[in-house]
Formats: C-alpha cells, sequence, structure tokens
C-alpha cells in the first residue's frame, strides 16, 4: 500500500513541531556566586555534651541511728557547713563518756604503778627487793601506759562517732531529694546514700571530638582555648576549655573534654544537653566558603564551580565548619575561583549558568 506524499508531509511535519525549541533546550539555569576568599580564620570544632556539677557530693551515714531532725528543704542551696541532719546522738553520747571514765580509771591505774616502779627502782638499787620483782613493776606500769594509750583512742572515736551524728554540709550547693525521713533508721554499712548536694557554680560541659582534631587542639594551645556553650531552648555561655582527658578512647576513637563555665546566674543545670563549639587553631591564609555553597551527596561534600565558559562544573570538596555560616576547604577548590551558593538544584555538570546579580553573587 503507497502512502500519499501528502501524508508523509504532514506526519512528518506534526513530528517536528513537538521537538522543543533549540533555545530552550539550552537555557541557562540562574544562580548566584562568590568566590573562594582566602583569609586567616579561627578553627572550630562542634560537639554535643553534658552539663556536670563542678563537685557533685553523694552523703551517707558515717554511723548507725535513727534520723531525729532534718534542717533543710529538697532542692535548698546550703553552704559549706550548714546543718543538713541529725542522728540520735544518746548512744553515742553515752558511749563517749564510758570511753573517757575508762581513760580516767586506767590513768590513775597507771600513775600508781609508775609509782611502784620507782620505788622499786630505789630498793633495788639498796639490794632490798629481787631483781624478778623490780623487773614487774616496770612491766606493771608499762602495760597500764599501754592501756591509757588504748582509752585514748577509743575516747577520740567515740568523739568522732558523735559528731558523725550531726551531718553537715561538705561543700556548697543545691540538695537533691531526701530519701529518709525523720523516725528512720540508717546504717554506716549501707549503700544507699540519704541524699546529694550538686555545686553549680561553676559547672562543666563534658563532650567528646574525633581523635583527628589533636594535633589542631595542641597547636592552638589546648587549656584555656576559648568555648561557647549553647542549651536546647537557646541559652548561650562562654567559657574555657579545663581539661584534655589523657588518652584517646579507644573504643570511639574520640578524647573526652571538659570546658569549664562560671554559670553565676544557675542557668546551666547538671544534665542538660548542650552544643559545645571549641576554638581550636587560628588557620593562616585559609580558603573560605559559605557554608550554602557545599552539599552533601553520595560520594561525600561536593559544590559546584562556575568555569570560565559559564557551566557548571562540580567538584567533591573536604571541608571542615569555620563558624555558624562558613567552611574551610582543605581540599578541591582554590582561591578566587567561584562557586554556587543559590541555585545548585538547578544544575547538572557541564551545564550552563547565568550568574543572577546582587547578594551572593560577584
Amino acid at each position: 500500500m503507497t502512502v500519499p506524499a501528502a501524508l508523509v508531509a504532514c506526519l512528518l511535519g506534526t513530528a517536528c513541531s513537538r521537538r522543543p525549541p533549540a533555545e530552550k533546550q539550552a537555557r541557562a539555569a540562574a544562580v548566584r556566586a562568590v568566590r573562594v576568599e582566602e583569609r586567616d580564620v579561627p578553627m572550630e570544632v562542634r560537639g554535643v555534651g553534658r552539663v556536670v556539677s563542678s563537685q557533685s557530693v553523694v552523703i551517707k551515714p558515717e554511723v548507725s541511728g535513727r534520723i531525729v531532725v532534718v534542717h533543710f528543704a529538697e532542692g535548698q542551696d546550703v553552704k559549706a557547713g550548714d546543718l543538713l541532719l541529725e542522728i540520735d546522738p544518746r548512744p553515742y553520747r553515752a558511749a563517749l563518756a564510758q570511753a573517757q571514765a575508762r581513760l580516767a580509771q586506767d590513768r590513775a591505774r597507771a600513775e600508781n604503778a609508775r609509782a611502784d616502779a620507782q620505788r622499786y627502782q630505789k630498793l633495788l638499787e639498796k639490794s632490798f627487793v629481787a631483781e624478778q620483782q623490780h623487773a614487774a613493776a616496770q612491766a606493771e606500769a608499762a602495760a597500764l601506759e599501754a592501756a591509757v594509750a588504748a582509752d585514748r583512742a577509743a575516747v577520740d572515736r567515740a568523739a568522732l562517732d558523735l559528731a558523725h551524728c550531726t551531718i553537715r554540709a561538705p561543700s556548697p550547693g543545691r540538695t537533691g531529694r531526701l530519701l529518709v525521713h525523720v523516725g528512720n533508721t540508717v546504717l554506716s554499712a549501707d549503700a544507699q546514700p540519704l541524699l546529694t548536694v550538686e555545686r553549680r557554680r561553676p559547672v562543666y560541659a563534658e563532650f567528646s571530638i574525633p581523635e583527628r582534631y589533636l594535633s589542631a587542639l595542641r597547636a592552638g594551645g589546648g587549656a584555656a582555648s576559648p568555648a561557647t556553650v549553647r542549651t536546647h531552648g537557646g541559652v548561650e555561655r562562654q567559657g574555657t576549655l579545663d581539661l584534655v582527658e589523657n588518652a584517646v578512647d579507644p573504643a570511639t576513637g574520640s578524647i573526652l573534654l571538659r570546658v569549664k563555665l562560671a554559670n553565676e546566674d544557675e542557668a546551666l543545670w547538671p544534665g542538660q544537653v548542650v552544643e559545645v563549639r571549641l576554638q581550636l587553631e587560628l588557620r593562616k591564609g585559609a580558603r573560605v566558603v559559605p557554608a550554602a555553597a557545599v552539599a552533601q551527596g553520595q560520594q561525600g561534600d561536593y559544590a559546584y564551580v562556575v568555569t570560565p565558559q559559564a557551566t557548571a562544573e562540580m567538584r567533591q570538596v573536604v571541608v571542615e565548619p569555620a563558624g555558624d555560616s562558613e567552611f574551610v576547604v582543605l581540599k578541591g577548590l582554590s582561591p578566587g575561583e567561584l562557586v554556587v551558593t543559590e541555585g545548585q538544584i538547578k544544575l547538572t555538570p557541564g551545564a550552563r549558568v547565568e550568574l543572577l546579580a546582587g547578594r551572593g553573587g560577584k
């Protein structure tokens, strides 16, 4: 069957009309771009950590007995030496009196034995007594002296036990929940604490960083490096690096750091989760780009560079954070190159680009 020439021409004309115009295929993607800067940048490392008190004291009873008085309210701020609890002192007061009486009794006997030993010494010099009697008197005096020494130790121990009936705050801080009540009997051998006192001025923020930052940390001076701590609620406080752990954790490949914060307003509480930014070093002549220029892909971080031919070239890059809105480029970009900061989603490698004027474009 022969198709008429007119019909063939018509079909060809329809197919051609469906092709996109050449100018639409070659339309450039509108983007904004900035040049890679070269300048000195303070390097930071970030981590997530927790606030810990500068001193956390677990208070346990030193003696056994019945709680008779509670002198504080739960959650109260206390000073060092403030009275917290009292254990019934009567048994320990009686034990102290008994130890003191025994000491007085043995001291009197010891004084009498010393006098007897001195008399036997004089009689022995005159040969009025045998050597054996003199030796026995000396031994009796020495034994009673030892008994007196033991009695003194018993008195000191009884006095210490009596003092332990009064429980005072060992450091300033805030009291926690009281785990006993008036009338409860506590045991000195019991592992259960009575309460804890948390010191919150100052506090610490503990966090870990990968071991690859150790060289930068040492180059930056380590201790006393400035740091910023921010809570999820937006509270931000400045502090300084206080501790670098002396070994890398082999299980995680990280090292523990601790930042000290004055926390005079007690805005930070022990146990809070915080973001920590620590300044490591001042990196001179660093290549800097806005954070918006770097994206994440399956092969890692990348950025689009605008070539002199006005096309997009995708580059794999290695970067480190430098503040909230910039990256330092370790690999992949050169100073002065144009990197796209807006419009990357429209780009593919080799695509034509059109630079928009205004903010973000140079």
